[in-house]
């Protein structure tokens, strides 16, 4: 049975994108204002819209006393162009301003770690990472060049996550599509990966390649009828289509119409 399974999962990994994590554009925020300027105004209205529409907003975001407490604290901010302050103040004025919260579409949302040590921090409640969550949704939901730019070099992970609601294991640690937060030389490291872990004398590596894929079929069902009922197949597919029609053909095999 697994070793049948096994070889369609390694069938329908072939189809992912084999350089995935490479994003190309200008830097910061030029490179947000410069696509805000070609956008389609309706769109870029309607995603702020959905925004403060969504019924965690207001819990999440309060008006900003500008002290930058959350920006002190957060760990993205020491490695990236991000604070979290700036998103906070881009969506105070992104009614008036609804470019400013599409341009933090672009790219400048995907550096947030999610680790909502600014929302532990701030005094007037916001929780900037809270309003990340949503627009990184909004972003799949379109289908945004940004969220397919940045999902697909965890087509795998997300795949996985979605058919087993587990994440990654060491079979995915490969020269095929790795991913962009493991740098451009781990593909070259990658190379001689199974002959290298065939050649270590530990125990622990044996018989493990495969055994995050051994989920109960039941459980796999009842996830992926959660996912069908919920939109997140559907969500899947307006950004990462080769990973959202993988796990429809799964969907399919477990008797989820």
């Amino acid at each position: 049975m697994y070793v049948k399974k096994d070889r369609k999962i390694t069938e329908r990994l072939k189809r992912l994108n084999p350089d995935g994590w490479f994003y190309g554009g200008l830097p910061g925020l030029q490179w947000e204002i410069e696509n805000a300027k070609k956008a389609d105004y309706k769109l870029v209205k309607q995603l702020v819209s959905e925004l403060v529409v969504d019924e965690r907003f207001h819990e999440f975001y309060h008006a900003c006393i500008n002290c930058g407490n959350c920006t002190s604290r957060c760990p993205a901010f020491r490695f990236a162009d991000f604070s979290p302050r700036v998103v906070v103040q881009k969506v105070m004025h992104g009614k008036d301003e609804p470019e400013l919260v599409y341009q933090m579409l672009d790219q400048y949302i995907w550096a947030c770690f999610q680790c909502y040590s600014c929302w532990d921090i701030c005094p007037a409640q916001n929780n900037p990472g809270g309003l990340i969550a949503i627009l990184k949704e909004i972003a799949v939901r379109h289908g945004l060049q940004s969220a397919r730019k940045t999902l697909e070099p965890y087509s795998r992970v997300l795949y996985k996550l979605m058919t087993t609601g587990t994440q990654i294991t060491p079979d995915m640690h490969s020269s095929i599509a790795p991913f962009r937060d493991w740098g451009p030389h781990k593909a070259e490291l990658a190379k001689h990966i199974r002959e290298e872990r065939a050649g270590v004398p530990v125990e622990t590596l044996a018989g493990v390649m495969d055994k995050g894929w051994q989920v109960d079929p039941e459980t796999i069902r009842e996830l992926l009828i959660i996912e069908k009922e919920a939109g997140v197949i559907d969500m899947v597919k307006s950004s990462i289509r080769n990973v959202g029609d993988m796990v429809e053909e799964t969907a399919r095999e477990y008797g989820v119409g």
